[in-house]
């Protein structure tokens, strides 16, 4: 089905959120607590791991930071079926790693606090993506020879960390983004699925900011100046404007009205002074986030849509 929709940039299938667990191999000071569902970690005693987690992440050991097999099963048959049968359309590998707000938001220790308040945890987060993106890379350069990679940086709770209510400040999290980003090569995008101030991230390293613009799709003609100096410099615009997760919006809208819908959010930032034709070259079309439907037809709808606003918009403003 991957292929069938996005023969040009497919994403190996993942294994849902527990996925993560594929991600907490090399990671120090943690455990699962089974009973909670939950990963808790520890510092206390633990010296002796914290040492040999930066020893290895200073020789760069991609392979003490390789996600088990079992974890990569989408990665490998995607591969298989490659080699099997090459599609000449591939363009682009499009892997990523979740979210280090939201991740480290969701593990604490034994008294509750999040790990992403925490410095020692919150430093490991980073250099444990960082190297887990890396390996990830290198992965798919052996499996796909000479094809480039698109890689993405989930948001999750950054929100929640720069908010009022948060300890974060913004040049952390600018910094936390710039060290993921900086760990692998080719195209790199983050993903922020909330109202967020667009600006904070068109100062970052990413090439790709992908955001909701079926729910959020006017809040980018709030920064012309900002948009126009990150387009200048070669950034693009992922335009989430498929729903991914609710019922009601996936089976009521179609090509058309997410056509017109994104065309209008266009046309603002337009109306703003910012070159249409540089925006249209330079944006995507995609869901708007990770895709969370109850059923395997629903997921289908939402990878038709994508397609064929893709291809409408192509055509139309492209031939």
């Amino acid at each position: 089905m991957m292929i069938r929709y996005f023969p040009e940039c497919p994403t190996p299938p993942e294994r849902g959120h527990g996925g993560l667990r594929g991600f907490i191999a090399g990671m120090p000071c943690v455990w699962a607590d089974s009973k909670k569902k939950q990963i808790v970690y520890e510092l206390s005693g633990r010296e002796n791991e914290l040492a040999q987690f930066y020893e290895r992440y200073l020789a760069e050991d991609l392979d003490y930071f390789a996600i088990p097999p079992e974890w990569e099963a989408g990665l490998y048959k995607l591969a298989e079926m490659y080699k099997e049968k090459p599609w000449p359309e591939l363009k682009l590998i499009y892997f990523g790693v979740p979210g280090i707000f939201s991740w480290g938001l969701n593990m604490v220790d034994k008294s509750g606090r999040p790990a992403l308040y925490n410095d020692t945890m919150r430093d490991v987060m980073i250099k444990l993506m960082a190297m887990k993106a890396k390996w990830r890379q290198r992965e798919i350069k052996k499996l796909f020879p000479g094809i480039p990679t698109l890689f993405m940086i989930a948001n999750g709770g950054l929100t929640v960390y720069v908010s009022a209510s948060g300890v974060g400040k913004w040049e952390d999290a600018k910094e936390i983004y710039n060290e993921v980003i900086a760990a692998v090569e080719g195209i790199t995008a983050i993903h922020c699925c909330a109202n967020f101030d667009w600006p904070l991230l068109m100062e970052t390293n990413t090439d790709i900011i992908h955001f909701d613009a079926y729910q959020y799709g006017d809040t980018m003609s709030l920064y012309p100046h900002a948009l126009k100096r990150f387009l200048e410099r070669g950034g693009m615009i992922a335009w989430g404007i498929v729903p991914s997760g609710r019922v009601d919006e996936i089976t009521t809208e179609n090509p058309s009205s997410l056509m017109e819908r994104l065309e209008r959010a266009i046309q603002l930032v337009v109306d703003r002074g910012i070159d249409k034709n540089l925006l249209l070259e330079l944006s995507w079309i995609s869901p708007n986030c990770v895709i969370s439907t109850p059923t395997l037809e629903l997921g289908e709808r939402v990878f038709a849509l994508t397609r064929e606003v893709s291809q409408r918009m192509r055509e139309k403003y492209f031939g």
